[in-house]
């Protein structure tokens, strides 16, 4: 499938993630900075800013997009291909909530150097492979 990742801060090198709550699909527990599958016939950018609202409770503002990557992940044995088009998203610490309660256990606000563990997979794969982009908003 197509994942649209969004990787929300403040402007001041704060980065909001969540951890899976055990509802999700797949890794429970993780920490995740939001995602949502492309849909159908809705603009990458609308897509982003919708999934920001339904995950967040608050709008975003676009700030860059990351080169697209192929995520290639295994889940209970069965092998997926996704295809990654993410995008850096400013967004008002002070409006940012936990929108979606039964899949987010929590919210929280990290910096780069300060990261909480157990980190999504795909998360992991992009902030290595794209570390200097990151470094932009720190």
């Amino acid at each position: 499938g197509i994942t649209t990742p969004f990787y929300c801060n403040d402007g001041r090198g704060n980065f909001l993630l969540h951890k899976r709550s055990k509802n999700c699909r797949d890794e429970n527990g993780n920490r995740d900075p939001g995602s949502g599958k492309l849909d159908f016939g809705v603009s990458l950018e609308q897509n982003i800013l919708r999934e920001v609202a339904e995950e967040y409770g608050c709008k975003g503002e676009i700030q860059e997009r990351l080169p697209a990557h192929d995520m290639f992940r295994e889940h209970n044995g069965i092998k997926t291909h996704w295809v990654a088009v993410p995008f850096f998203v400013k967004v008002n610490r002070d409006e940012a909530i936990n929108n979606e309660p039964e899949n987010i256990d929590e919210i929280g606000w990290f910096t780069l150097d300060n990261l909480p563990k157990p980190l999504h997979t795909g998360f992991q794969f992009s902030f290595s492979k794209f570390r200097d982009y990151f470094e932009k908003y720190k």
